[in-house]
């Protein structure tokens, strides 16, 4: 996995942890930016093409209906499919990528007592654009569907 511990953690950088007995890497953002929402996240390589993550939810990140708020999925969604192209392989760490166009469909509310996991497939790649797709899930329910176009940028000279 592209995402190991002790690599890259300069200003800037998320902090990486060891792997937990579900393979997954964690990540925390803590440089005050706006990353730092997601407290930690973690994530794992499923196959050449498919990675899943990760986050905690609770309380603090619900609706007035008690449910996971639509903002906060889909910021955690924005940040998912480019964290599992990185748990991959297939994006670098800290590389300078954007989303392009992305296309979501909420199908079931989300609860706040259960990890929220983004699964993501790399469906096509070319040198500059890749194209995912996957949904939101809570154990075995689907709770958000979306593609995706992201654009791979290079590291601008300095």
């Amino acid at each position: 996995m592209t995402i190991s511990p002790g690599m890259g953690d300069g200003a800037g950088e998320p902090h990486r942890e060891a792997a937990d007995a579900e393979g997954f890497v964690g990540v925390t953002y803590d440089d005050g930016r706006f990353n730092s929402i997601f407290r930690g996240i973690r994530a794992r390589r499923e196959s050449e093409s498919v990675s899943r993550v990760r986050i905690e939810t609770g309380f603090d990140r619900t609706n007035n209906a008690d449910a996971l708020h639509g903002g906060f999925m889909l910021a955690f969604l924005d940040h998912a499919i480019f964290m599992g192209p990185i748990a991959a392989g297939r994006l670098p760490m800290g590389g300078h990528s954007v989303t392009l166009g992305i296309s979501t469909q909420f199908v079931a509310p989300g609860r706040p007592d259960m990890p929220l996991d983004c699964v993501i497939e790399i469906v096509s790649e070319t040198g500059r654009l890749m194209f995912v797709r996957g949904q939101l899930e809570q154990g075995d329910r689907v709770v958000l569907t979306y593609q995706a176009t992201l654009r791979k940028m290079s590291r601008p000279a300095g």
